[in-house]
Parts: C-alpha cells; structure tokens; sequence
C-alpha cells in the first residue's frame, strides 16, 4: 500500500482527487503543491486556485511556488521522503528532479483514452471532435508530454447532453474513485505499467479565443459540437446587435436550412428560436448574454423581442 504522498494540482479538476486522498486513512498527502495565486475576475482580485483553496480551506500544509522545479521545492518534498507524487491538472511540467524525489517517481491522472488525446484540453477536444467515449488513464510521468507507460485506464461514455461542465465534473469525480484504488491493491514496486503506442497518439492544443467564435456557415453538427465543448465555460459565442451573445445550450432539428447561415428563421414559444446553419436548423435553448447570468433563450427573446430574418454577425464579415 502506497501511504506517503505529496499532491500536486491546481484546477477544480484536481478537486475531487484530493478531496478523496485527504479523507482517507492511508492516503493523506504529506504536502499538497499548487500554482500560484492569480489575479482573476472584473476586479482582478488576486486568489488561489481551487486546490490551493480546498488545501486552506482543510488545513492541508501546501505551498504555491513559482517554480515548482526549483531547489527549494525538491528539497522540501525529498525532506518528506514520499513513496509517490501525484498529479492531477497542474498546469506546468513536472522535472525529473522533483519526480525523483519518491521512491516510485510520480504518477498523473489525464481525462482521456491515452494515447488519445494527449495535452491540455482533452474534455474540450473530445466534444469538438463530437467523440462518443473518453475516459481516464493514470498512467507514470516521464519528461515527455502525456506519454508515460499506463497503470490504469477507465472508458467513460459521453452522453448526447453532455457540454463540458458536465463531462469535466463526471470525469473528475470518475477519476478521483480510481485513485485510491490503485493505491491501495496494486504494488507499484513491481507492477509495470503498459507501454503507450505513439504511433497512435493525437493531441489537443490551447483553446484561443477564436475557437469560441461560432461559424454559421458550418454544418449544424459541428456547431452543436462547439457550443456543447465550450459550455458553460468560456461558452461558444456570436454577435447580435452589435454585442457578444454566448449560446449555452442547443438542440438539433430535423429542419433544412431555409435562409443564409445566422439568420434567425423561427421563434419557438416557450423554448427559443431556431437558427441557419449551411445544411439545417439548430434550436438555441439557453444564451448568456454579456455582463449578464445564463437565461433561457425564451427569456431573452422576450427582452430582445427577436424576429424572424434577424441576423448574427456572420464570420465573412469580420
């Protein structure tokens, strides 16, 4: 049984991770390392990430370094003399000194089928490329991206309703059970993990802000698919009227396509409206206009008063 740890992480990914090890007997982490606060929000307010957050919160010793490779943090977790680093969504790259501090090095926990995937966004990705499964592979760090031999992988169906809060809360919670597990019934002193095939790799790159931008003139299903990846969080967005409209939720239609992509064709009572993508309808159900909180589609048209024929700002306008 592995029992001396130091926890490595800062998304709210991480969270349910280490909530699990902290309220374990055997699995406590000596130290939980985070990155540093930000200045986050209108106000730009300095605070920390979620892990730092629940690791104050709890009174679990931690720090924040901005390095997390230099000398002062190796020594400190070689001091604790750990059998194992975890982690899970820290955000930066984890040296071979720092691995090397525990006798069995460091294991992560990635939210996808590796070698799938590999990267920074794999939730977003796997719903952009409108993938039906994904699902969990803790697997060794080495200095290469992703690409350590795997100790355990889960497959995890992604439902039609899924965005990506939904998918990334499932998955962190999924992922978080699997963890204990492995700590608890497997030898890692002997076990040997499962090489990764690269010829079979593929990657997610950095969401930028042109990912957001919504292209009527795509096929309705790879804009379901991006409205689905980016919601609730940044969210999927057009203009209207001159401001950023973020469209959070959408159905699609058995409807052609009757006027030019953008161009609202019919208010839906009680529900939304449908909008022209370059081969059928979709049905907007929930937007988030800007400086605003998430509403009904319904809800804002009534404010809006929408019509048919209005358009969005269409990206050959730009």
């Amino acid at each position: 049984m592995i029992r001396r740890l130091v926890f490595i992480g800062s998304s709210a990914f991480a969270v349910p991770s280490l909530q699990l090890l902290h309220g374990s007997k055997d699995h406590s982490p000596l130290l939980v390392i985070t990155q540093p606060p930000r200045p986050q929000g209108r106000h730009l307010k300095t605070i920390p990430t979620p892990v730092g957050a629940y690791a104050i919160e709890h009174g679990i010793p931690f720090i924040h370094p901005d390095n997390v490779n230099d000398e002062a943090t190796i020594n400190l977790v070689r001091d604790l003399d750990p059998d194992l680093v975890v982690t899970v969504s820290y955000g930066g790259m984890i040296g071979r000194k720092l691995r090397q501090t525990a006798r069995l090095g460091a294991i992560n926990l990635h939210p996808s089928l590796l070698p799938q995937l590999r990267g920074a966004t794999p939730i977003q990705t796997a719903l952009l490329n409108g993938m039906t499964e994904t699902g969990i592979t803790i697997f060794k760090l080495n200095a290469r991206l992703d690409a350590g031999a795997i100790y355990r992988q889960q497959t995890y169906p992604i439902d039609t309703g899924d965005n990506y809060t939904s998918l990334h809360d499932r998955l962190a919670i999924a992922g978080a059970r699997m963890l204990p597990d492995l700590l608890s019934t497997s030898d890692l002193h002997t076990e040997i993990p499962l090489p990764q095939n690269d010829s079979a790799a593929t990657y997610s790159r950095k969401i930028t802000r042109a990912d957001l931008l919504i292209d009527w003139q795509e096929p309705a299903g790879h804009i379901i698919d991006r409205i689905r990846a980016f919601s609730l969080e940044p969210g999927a967005y057009q203009i209207l009227r001159g401001k950023m409209l973020k469209i959070m939720r959408c159905e699609a239609t058995n409807d052609a396509a009757q006027d030019i992509p953008g161009s609202i064709q019919n208010i839906v009572k009680n529900t939304g409206w449908s909008i022209n993508c370059a081969d059928c309808q979709i049905l907007v159900t929930s937007v988030q206009p800007a400086g605003k909180p998430i509403m009904d589609a319904w809800a804002f048209h009534l404010g809006a008063r929408l019509m048919p024929g209005e358009l969005f700002f269409r990206t050959n306008d730009l």
